[in-house]
């Protein structure tokens, strides 16, 4: 196989654009809980200097309008490859002086921001929700855009109001409240606890720092907080929630068993509930929701198969005795510097934010997850080729 399909790479599959007159120079993607995939692609494009910039944006179709949908793929390997698939939200163009050796082109850089499939999720309705779990809120609210969604099953029925509030903001509102992790990876929503992994293959992706000399480490850098009370991030606190009984009018105290001996206290509401048992499932959502108190973060050398929600084990004498093992990323930015003819000068770093549910490990889950849902583009829109129901 040729050295650049093992160098970082990329290619545009969607739109279909003449190769011969641009080439990718930079690519950055960005995944995070309860947000929207975000990338920004910079693209160098030859034009002749006979041409205005009018002619050649608008009339030679290069450079794609606002809205257009746009599938790219990227990656440093044939098995550590992904694909993004989003629309054009807005791009930038940038001309600088030529180089003297361009003698009839001029080179023309465009930089598109793209916003990932659940964009379409951002018109604001009201609506009344009854007697719904979380877990089928969220599948009804997914199939109206024909996308993909993958729940655990919450089997408490809960009545909602979504009073002019865009569908994707109401999901994330729903999953902070119920201690759930909402995560969007192209046409697929995933709705689970912050422990579940959503890995699909046995296989956990590694890196090591050595700091040994001939070793080349795949760690760049990383930070990891240690204590129980930092405020950048381990955090662990006593949370408590009271229930009223309006007949006996006594007041119970209900406190999460997995945060029981911390040392400072935390509210879950903030008035007593109606019943003990809303009281102590408000508990045990907030716990929930605080799982991943330990924060770390790392720079490791690019790996595409680096998500939301999956897991990357860390290794190596450089790093502390208590931060080798297993981390959940909950922030992945993939950043890739690419050159057209030397791949030997193409770069392909990620940047992570890692979480754990104690100081020496991670107590992950997995989940019995459906086959990946194909995305296909319908009438300009991603949208899932399978809308299935709940894991």
């Amino acid at each position: 196989m040729p050295i650049k399909e093992f160098a970082p790479h990329a290619r545009i599959i969607y739109p279909n654009v003449p190769t011969s007159r641009h080439y990718i120079t930079h690519i950055s993607v960005h995944q995070a809980e309860a947000t929207h995939e975000v990338a920004e692609i910079s693209i160098r494009i030859s034009v002749p200097r006979t041409d205005s910039i009018r002619s050649w944006a608008l009339s030679s179709g290069i450079v794609q309008p606002e809205g257009t949908p746009m599938h790219l793929r990227y990656g440093s390997g044939p098995h550590q490859q992904a694909d993004l698939y989003g629309y054009v939200h807005s791009y930038r163009i940038t001309t600088g002086q030529d180089d003297a050796r361009l003698q009839r082109n001029s080179e023309v850089t465009v930089t598109y921001t793209l916003t990932g499939p659940t964009t379409t999720m951002q018109s604001q309705r009201s609506l009344a929700w009854q007697m719904s779990s979380a877990s089928a809120l969220a599948r009804s609210v997914c199939r109206h855009y024909q996308l993909a969604c993958v729940t655990e099953r919450t089997p408490t029925r809960l009545t909602k109001m979504q009073s002019a509030q865009s569908d994707f903001a109401f999901l994330r509102d729903l999953a902070q409240e119920y201690g759930l992790r909402l995560v969007a990876d192209a046409t697929t929503v995933y709705l689970t606890s912050p422990l579940a992994t959503l890995r699909r293959g046995q296989a956990i992706p590694s890196a090591h720092l050595t700091k040994l000399p001939g070793l080349h480490d795949t760690i760049y850098a990383f930070d990891a907080l240690h204590g129980e009370l930092e405020p950048g991030g381990g955090r662990r606190t006593r949370i408590e929630g009271y229930a009223y009984n309006r007949h006996t009018r006594h007041l119970s105290r209900s406190v999460d068993a997995r945060s029981a001996t911390a040392a400072h206290r935390t509210y879950a509401t903030a008035l007593p509930a109606d019943s003990r048992a809303e009281a102590e499932e408000r508990v045990s959502a907030a716990s929930a929701a605080s799982a991943l108190w330990v924060s770390a973060n790392a720079s490791v050398r690019g790996d595409a198969r680096l998500k939301v929600g999956t897991e990357i084990w860390l290794q190596g004498a450089g790093l502390g005795p208590h931060t080798v093992g297993t981390w959940m990323i909950r922030q992945v930015s993939h950043r890739l510097t690419l050159h057209p003819t030397q791949p030997s000068q193409r770069t392909y770093v990620t940047d992570l934010v890692l979480g754990r549910n104690r100081p020496d490990g991670l107590d992950a889950h997995r989940l019995p997850l459906p086959q990946p849902a194909s995305t296909v583009l319908s009438e300009q829109r991603w949208c899932a080729q399978y809308i299935g129901g709940a894991a």
